[in-house]
């Protein structure tokens, strides 16, 4: 089964020229993913039009949508979207007090040839938060990985380069996981891609095709982030 997994922080679809959800949808529309995980969207707030901008995407997308609050209000954080329904869904909190809310977003996808346990998140600012949101993310809401399990972890993890703590993150990500494209792939800024924070991990079940960021003519025109793509093969 080829599986096509795209991972987008929409900036609550302010780019360049003002807020412009239809640019996201174009952007996303444009590579055809099979799953999609969102990060800073807004669930009907005032600033966007009091528009849940997840439910927008899904039905413009005919895709199947799952939402991820971040923040008490339930009004902003991660979603998914999918090709395919759902089994489970759980929210799982990442916040660490002081700083802002975070969550992971768990999905298991009822797909055609094996069930996938997608995740979806957005690490905080902080170094030391990202640190211990790794740690709970590892230990107590992805757990030991079993081999015949089909994982994938996606999102915008804040790394910064040459940092010792991201570079610490990440190794503790890929003691257990396999990244689509292991060079540069650079996703912010969009004027400017210099720096990836944007992610697509996955478990052993899968085989990497490709990946690359998407640059197409909407892509750079909906959120200070580009799209990340991988191309995966699941096998048995």
């Amino acid at each position: 089964m080829r599986l096509r997994v795209m991972t987008y922080n929409i900036h609550s679809a302010f780019g360049r020229h003002g807020y412009d959800l239809d640019a996201v949808y174009r952007a996303i529309e444009h590579e055809a993913p099979d799953v999609v995980a969102l990060q800073e969207v807004d669930f009907g707030l005032r600033r966007t039009g009091y528009v849940d901008q997840a439910k927008w995407l899904a039905r413009q997308l005919r895709l199947h949508v799952f939402p991820g609050p971040t923040r008490r209000s339930g009004r902003y954080g991660n979603a998914l979207l999918s090709r395919w329904p759902a089994t489970f869904t759980a929210n799982h909190d990442l916040t660490v007090w002081p700083q802002p809310g975070r969550a992971c977003l768990e999905v298991h996808l009822d797909a055609p040839k094996a069930p996938l346990r997608c995740f979806v998140t957005h690490f905080g600012l902080v170094p030391q938060e990202r640190m211990i949101q790794t740690a709970h993310l590892m230990e107590r809401i992805i757990g030991p990985e079993e081999p015949e399990t089909a994982v994938l972890l996606m999102g915008d993890f804040n790394t910064i380069p040459r940092s010792r703590v991201s570079s610490r993150l990440r190794l503790r990500l890929t003691d257990a996981f396999s990244v689509a494209g292991a060079g540069r792939s650079a996703t912010f800024h969009t004027r400017l891609p210099r720096v990836r924070f944007d992610y697509i991990y996955f478990s052993e079940r899968f085989a990497p095709l490709s990946c690359r960021v998407a640059i197409n003519q909407w892509s750079n025109r909906g959120s200070d982030h580009l799209p990340l793509i991988a191309d995966l093969h699941l096998g048995p």
